[in-house]
């Protein structure tokens, strides 16, 4: 079986289309502001949002949406915000809890290489997220359902790593400098990717509508949604159809266009939501599943059950270079 984590780049230019079974519906996307009308970037306190530097040095961040919220009146303790932020979210089957406390002392004995060199404030707190299915070893040869639960809590770890770094930042406490997930140590704070973002989330009844509008052109039912709420909306959506796998498969991207509309600007992509897992299954289960997220770092990946099947196009690995082309 394929590796799910084929990590893709998640900007407009990589949402390409291919041969369609659409039906002669015309759906148009309800695009996002373009990010040549985006404010400037604001100055957020480095006592409350602090971050490494960028990589390089760079000055442009990584942005996603066209705005940002003011910090909070209401100061509340790094643990209210954390467990807050669990009791929205919308799923407990995967993350169990937060723990919020100083940085593990190794990261702090190689300053240069986490944090560029910049050591973090006095008062800096890592998360230790509790979510052993995020980073579980699987089997040899896993099923697809097995694939989907790994997938599934990686990307809502990911999720609950950019909503608490910019809910503690909003909070104007301690900043939140890193995570671990399950003993894995994940990632840092990096000013590559800015803080605050608002995105223009559509409402949950016109969500619902437009998904109906969108199953009709392209044949497909809704199996599940779950609307979570690390931060802002973030849809985890199954769908079903009875279509031929590797047609419907090439079909995701277009579908994923009209449910997550994107606008490019230059270098520079609004997105509609702070993130969106979509899967496809038919009678016998998983075939072809799309995430993203895009607060406190842009990641995104794609999975299929063979290289056929893939959504997107991408290279393989050397050792599956003999594997039959697909047809």
């Amino acid at each position: 079986m394929v590796s799910r984590r084929a990590i893709v780049a998640v900007t407009a230019a990589a949402l390409i289309g291919a041969c369609s079974t659409a039906a002669a519906v015309i759906v148009r996307p309800d695009l996002p502001p373009s990010p040549a009308t985006w404010p400037p970037y604001p100055r957020f306190p480095a006592r409350s949002c602090w971050a490494r530097p960028s990589p390089g040095g760079g000055n442009e961040l990584l942005r996603a949406a066209p705005s940002y919220r003011e910090t909070d009146s209401l100061r509340l303790h790094p643990d209210a915000v954390a467990d807050r932020l669990l009791a929205r979210l919308g799923d407990h089957r995967y993350l169990h809890r937060i723990e919020l406390g100083p940085p593990p002392p190794l990261v702090l004995r190689h300053v240069k290489g986490w944090f560029a060199g910049a050591r973090p404030p006095a008062n800096a707190l890592w998360a230790y997220i509790a979510a052993p299915a995020a980073v579980a070893t699987l089997p040899t040869h896993p099923n697809a359902s097995l694939v989907q639960a790994e997938a599934i809590a990686e990307w809502e770890t990911e999720l609950v790593e950019g909503g608490l770094r910019d809910a503690l930042c909003a909070a104007s406490g301690a900043p939140l400098v890193g995570w671990t997930t399950s003993g894995t140590t994940q990632g840092v704070s990096d000013h590559s990717f800015p803080f605050g973002q608002r995105f223009p989330n559509p409402t949950a009844a016109a969500f619902h509508a437009r998904i109906r509008e969108v199953g009709k052109k392209y044949g497909f039912r809704v199996a599940s949604l779950r609307l979570l709420h690390p931060d802002q909306l973030a849809p985890l959506l199954t769908i079903t159809t009875t279509h031929n796998r590797k047609r419907f498969a090439h079909d995701l991207p277009a579908i994923m266009r009209l449910l997550d509309p994107t606008r490019s600007a230059g270098t520079t992509t609004a997105t509609t939501f702070e993130g969106f897992y979509l899967e496809a299954e038919d009678d016998t289960g998983p075939f072809a599943s799309i995430d993203n997220a895009y607060r406190s770092e842009i990641m995104g990946g794609e999975w299929a059950p063979n290289p056929c099947l893939y959504p997107y196009p991408h290279s393989e690995p050397t050792t599956l270079t003999h594997t039959p082309p697909c047809k």
